[in-house]
């Protein structure tokens, strides 16, 4: 079988249209992690992948494997217990999102035995921490740029300092605040994986 050396984008895009839904930059980060298994060509300033050789590569991968949604059938009481019925569109919206939230869940099972996935807390405290470490390092700065300023242009020590305390609490109020964003985004993701694991238990008792 002949080989087809394609450039990501081009990749990228076969595979969105045989139902593997992915970004190029997506898949870009997928060949890095997996580059052994998938060697890239250089073609002036771009890459090639084999495409041949990626399709087979993540159609072996049980994290981007897609698993089929089972069909559901229900009985209908007054038309007796032989009869079933076709499910209705929020039974099937039922059994896709309990067949994605189990999908999710041997995923982040999977990433969590290889370690690759980092608890919300820790995170949170490492932002935290990132942001008293870098206030500590303006507050201590300050006092040195203020005396060399005030050496070098003869502006008064006492102005330059409030003036640089000002530039640097302006700036480390925006960088907490986005800081703070994105870790409630991610608190919000969080939750919303807890509702979809709740919501796959509670199928599952109800079978």
């Amino acid at each position: 079988m002949d080989e087809q050396w394609i450039s990501i984008t081009d990749a990228a895009a076969r595979l969105t249209e045989a139902g593997d839904r992915i970004d190029r930059s997506s898949l870009s980060r997928y060949l890095k992690q997996h580059s052994e298994a998938l060697p890239l060509k250089p073609d002036g300033r771009s890459s090639l992948v084999e495409f041949g050789a990626l399709v087979a590569h993540r159609s072996e991968n049980v994290r981007v494997r897609p698993l089929p949604i089972p069909a559901v059938a229900i009985s209908v009481p007054h038309l007796g217990a032989t009869h079933g019925v076709l499910p209705t569109r929020t039974q099937s919206d039922g059994a896709a999102r309990k067949a994605q939230a189990d999908a999710e869940l041997r995923e982040m099972d999977l990433a969590e035995r290889r370690k690759e996935l980092t608890p919300y807390a820790e995170v949170d405290q490492a932002g935290r921490d990132a942001v008293a470490m870098m206030q500590s390092a303006f507050e201590r700065a300050i006092d040195t740029e203020a005396s060399t300023l005030s050496l070098k242009y003869g502006w008064e020590e006492r102005v330059v300092r409030l003036a640089l305390k000002n530039f640097a609490k302006t700036g480390l109020a925006v960088f907490n605040r986005q800081v703070l964003e994105k870790l409630d985004a991610m608190r919000r993701r969080d939750d919303a994986g807890d509702d979809d694991m709740a919501f796959s238990e509670q199928t599952q008792s109800l079978q």
